[in-house]
């Protein structure tokens, strides 16, 4: 009489190949789904370093643009700080550097970041996009991002006519895990 069913032994190898062929694609697909995270986190990070250099390009041209004559030195980026006649010095000229929020109601306002650093950006679902809190408690329509994203901005003078914007963006994910901060430089000039 032969027995035409599994042996318990054939049983386990067919369970262990199914499992195999199972676990393999899921854990590339997780894989997958953490870099696409991490990634979505990086663009979302270099655009709000951009966001706050164009800004600062903005601040620059408009108030060179609103003046009658000439643009001067201590006009140029008066609202980030104060020309004293041989440096600037001020809001965002600060070794801790400041923050801003560029779409919110009073765009001009730098605030000195303090000792622990700059706040946390919040994401607003309403109007989809970033701002700080400025006071407001939390609500439904601001919330944090999977991501936690802090904007720093440092400017410093080489010349009267020339300013070196730096932005540096650090976030951590939904982990905690902190990733490499996106830094941006560029060179703003008087350029009236």
């Amino acid at each position: 009489m032969t027995n035409s069913g599994f042996t318990l032994m054939e049983t386990l190898i067919a369970v262990l190949l199914l499992s195999t062929a199972i676990v393999g694609p899921l854990t590339i697909a997780s894989k997958g789904l953490t870099t696409t995270l991490v990634a979505k986190n990086q663009i979302t990070a270099f655009y709000l370093a951009q966001d706050a250099i164009e800004q600062i390009r903005f601040l620059r041209d408009s108030n060179c643009l609103a003046s009658s004559d000439t643009c001067t030195v201590d006009l140029w980026l008066a609202e980030l700080g104060l020309w004293d006649g041989s440096a600037w010095a001020g809001v965002c000229f600060s070794a801790s550097g400041c923050h801003f929020d560029s779409l919110g109601l009073h765009p001009t306002q730098a605030t000195v970041c303090d000792v622990a650093g700059c706040p946390v950006l919040y994401y607003d679902k309403m109007a989809k996009q970033f701002t700080y809190l400025d006071g407001r408690s939390e609500s439904t329509t601001l919330a944090p991002t999977t991501a936690r994203f802090v904007r720093t901005v440092k400017i410093t003078n080489t010349t009267p006519d020339e300013a070196v914007v730096t932005v540096t963006v650090s976030w951590s994910d939904i982990a905690g895990v902190t990733r490499v901060p996106i830094t941006m430089r560029e060179n703003i000039y008087l350029w009236q």
